[in-house]
Formats: C-alpha cells, structure tokens, sequence
C-alpha cells in the first residue's frame, strides 16, 4: 500500500517522527493501527497523548490571539497610552534613496559655489601654466581647489586627467605633444 502525502503536511509528519524517535511510515502506520483498534474497541479516537498536545496547541493559540489583541489596541491608542507608534509605519525601501525637495538642487548639495567641469578647469590651467603633462595638470587642478570629483572621494589623478583630454567628446580642445597637453588651436588661432 502506498500513501500520498501533500508537501505542505510532509514536513509537519517528518518533525512528529522524529519526535515520536520513528520513521514518518512507521508513525503513520501507528496512527492507522490505533484507529482500527479504537474504531473495533468502540473507545474514542486519539490517544491521550494526541488529546494533550491537541489541548496545549488550543491554550498556545488562545495566548497568542490574546497578546495579537493587546497590541492591536496599544497600537491603535497611539503613543500617549502607551503605544510605541503610530498605527502606518513608512516602509523601509530598498535600493537608492529619494530625493526630496531639500536635495534635489544640485546647486543645494554642492553648496554656494558652483560647480566647474573638469575640462573646463584643464583649459584654465594650460591657459594660465602653458602646456603640462597629466600629472602636473592633476596637481595645479587639485591646488585651486575649484574642481570636485563628482559621485566619487577619489582625489583626482593623471589618469583622470589623460581620460577626460582623450574622450571624445573634448578632444577636439586639446592638443598632445610628447608627455605635455595643450590647447588645441581655435578657429581664431589657425586664420592668424
């Protein structure tokens, strides 16, 4: 004879089992042979120990509905009888948080100065310094202080430097000569 199970229940027989210091088929085995005897003798079905587990599970769940109940009404009186806090908590959300008005600015989070760009600052220091190589450009950007590393606490570096004067989109401004980095002649420059 074979016997099927529901998943949901399997779990509940093994831990009964192990309890029991049986195997789950020899536990069930035992349930079928004390309902056939019961069911012959005429005596109520379930043994006292099932009886008893049956009524601690009963007086378990009856302290639990009467705490759940206590709570309920401490939540609900609010924090001036007693309550911790207010009935709708907000929700802890995962991933990146919102921005709200305060720091939506981006002007707000970076304070009263504004914010320069790394080219343009390059462009400043070769215009006041001459022609520089990346670390010597690093070095004089970091010493005016004007430029600040977006979304990052890196301190700038010459391979930061060398990859904002080869990007694409700012070669065109700059002009390279062994080591050194230039200013690329502008349209003014090349007609003179």
């Amino acid at each position: 004879m074979a016997i099927s199970v529901d998943p949901r229940r399997l779990g509940l027989l093994k831990q009964l089992a192990a309890e029991a210091g049986l195997r789950p088929g020899q536990l069930v085995q035992r349930w079928i042979e004390e309902r056939l005897d019961a069911e012959r003798s005429g005596a109520p079905i379930g043994g006292s120990a099932g009886s008893e587990r049956l009524t601690r599970l009963e007086a378990a769940v009856a302290q639990l509905t009467n705490r759940i109940a206590a709570l309920e009404s401490r939540v609900e009186a609010g924090p001036a009888a007693g309550g911790t806090r207010s009935p709708v908590a907000p929700a802890h959300r995962r991933g990146r948080p919102r921005k709200d008005a305060t720091t939506s600015s981006r002007h707000q989070r970076t304070g009263p100065a504004e914010r320069v760009a790394l080219h343009d600052e390059i462009i400043a220091v070769i215009a006041e310094r001459g022609p520089s190589t990346a670390a010597e450009l690093a070095a004089a950007i970091v010493e005016r202080g004007r430029y600040r590393p977006p979304r990052s606490s890196r301190p700038l570096d010459a391979a930061t430097v060398n990859s904002r004067v080869s990007n694409p989109i700012y070669r065109a401004r700059f002009s390279r000569s062994g080591h050194r980095i230039g200013l690329a002649e502008g349209p003014a420059e090349r007609a003179g």
